[in-house]
């Protein structure tokens, strides 16, 4: 099978070389030889980088795939050992040339995600059963997640909009603080208090693509997958909260292509709802110029270039360390 690396949100970045494979990686590069996998599908850099050393450690020859989850790619992926680039937009392309990764080493593909997004729904179906109005802009508040600590800055921000959300009579906010129960009972005890009408706290939410279609707009971070969600879905987005790193570059590339609105304030939220809630033809403008983006077959493009590469791929040459001089890219930051 197709060996798929994600080794979560870690921020250790190495030099692909066989040696520090060797010191870092060992079970890693054990795994490889006893597995010998067809291919490599590599979503993180520390991933991409270890599977390189241990690919010469091992002397195997399968393809290296390699799939940046954000709308710009940092300068440490093992770009001279690395198969195959699947990027998601040709902005990205624009960077890695530079980095001397030849065009046949370049796929634009997309960012792939869950199975189901992007998919036709009975829209008025999902609404009735999740107990939606059909008349309304419904809203996703995307504000839960695995490990709640980077969204406490998001939800301070959403506690403080909260009173002014019945204002707002032509939407209805669906919050989905994910598997975080006490937020959840704390969410439905401020909506009971401030009697808001237009606003519904859901549990975990099993049919997110089915939800996702049924509604109008997301506030969300600006995390690579959640917009990528988003696109594939036709969501348009209100991007809450400072972003830095790569959010960044995702905050750039979905506001300057007019896809998404992005504010870091409870103020600035407050004013893009009350835009947006008296001109819903912005919704329309976002989700037209989104289609630019728009992917939501790339896992399945993705894993047909990994299979087309079996069997091109010459054995590699073991070295300690290799470096190169590249030029400058066409995006910095």
């Amino acid at each position: 099978p197709i060996m798929t690396l994600w080794l979560g949100s870690m921020s250790t970045v190495v030099i692909s070389s066989s040696e520090v494979a060797r010191v870092m990686f060992k079970k890693l590069t054990d795994y490889v030889e006893q597995r010998k996998p067809i291919a490599v599908v590599c979503t993180h850099i520390t991933a991409a980088n270890a599977v390189a050393g241990a690919r010469m450690l091992t002397k195997q020859r399968f393809p290296i795939v390699c799939v940046p989850t954000d709308y710009e790619i940092e300068g440490l992926w093992p770009h001279k050992d690395a198969d195959m680039f699947c990027v998601a937009t040709e902005a990205m392309a624009e960077t890695l040339r530079p980095r001397k990764v030849p065009e046949t080493r370049m796929q634009i593909t997309g960012i792939p995600v869950r199975g189901g997004l992007g998919e036709e729904f009975d829209i008025a179906a999902i609404r009735e059963e999740m107990g939606l109005p059909r008349d309304k802009i419904v809203v996703l508040v995307m504000a839960g997640a695995h490990l709640p600590q980077p969204y406490v800055r998001f939800r301070a921000t959403m506690d403080e909009t909260m009173a002014y959300l019945k204002g707002l009579s032509g939407m209805h906010f669906v919050f989905l603080p994910g598997r975080d129960e006490e937020y959840a009972l704390r969410l439905e005890r401020q909506r009971q208090a401030m009697a808001i009408d237009n606003m519904t706290v859901m549990g975990y939410v099993d049919n997110m693509p089915a939800l996702m279609a049924a509604s109008d707009l997301a506030i969300c971070k600006s995390g690579g997958l959640t917009v990528t969600e988003c696109l594939c879905s036709r969501l348009p987005m209100v991007l809450l909260g400072r972003s830095y790193g790569q959010e960044k570059a995702n905050t750039l590339m979905l506001t300057s292509l007019g896809v998404g609105m992005h504010v870091t304030t409870a103020r600035e939220l407050l004013g893009a709802l009350r835009h947006l809630h008296a001109n819903p033809s912005s919704l329309q403008a976002m989700l037209t110029n989104g289609e630019i983006l728009r992917r939501p077959n790339a896992a399945a493009d993705i894993a047909d270039v990994a299979l087309s590469l079996i069997g091109t791929v010459e054995e590699p040459k073991k070295h300690f360390i290799e470096l190169y001089w590249g030029g400058k890219p066409a995006h910095t930051r």
